[in-house]
């Protein structure tokens, strides 16, 4: 069923590694639309795959290249506007990242 709907809000912290657990955007919805709330610390985001394909069906672990998200144009300060695959916030043990992405339900 298609709606006017988004993505439940999704909320992360900071573990004791300095980053959060990563957060997978659906990269094929048109448009892409991502809000995000840091409570400090520097949000990064990844265009690679955070699942590598397995031709024998064994697990991959994915090697994910981090940067700090830009806010260049379609992006700004607390939205993207481009597809990406994940983003994470990098930070001190606590802080806080809320993600939502529009689209389908």
């Amino acid at each position: 069923k298609l709606s006017g709907a988004s993505m439940r809000t999704v909320v992360v912290t900071v573990d004791n590694t300095g980053n959060s657990p990563a957060v997978v955007l659906d990269q094929y919805l048109t448009p892409f639309n991502v809000t995000y709330i840091a409570s400090a610390g520097t949000v990064q985001s990844t265009n690679d795959d955070p699942f590598p394909y397995s031709p024998t069906g064994t697990y991959i672990a994915p090697t994910l290249n981090w940067a700090t998200i830009s806010t260049d144009a379609p992006n700004a300060s607390g939205f993207i506007g481009r597809p990406t695959r994940a983003i994470r916030l990098h930070g001190t043990q606590g802080d806080t990242l809320t993600v939502i992405q529009a689209g389908i339900k």
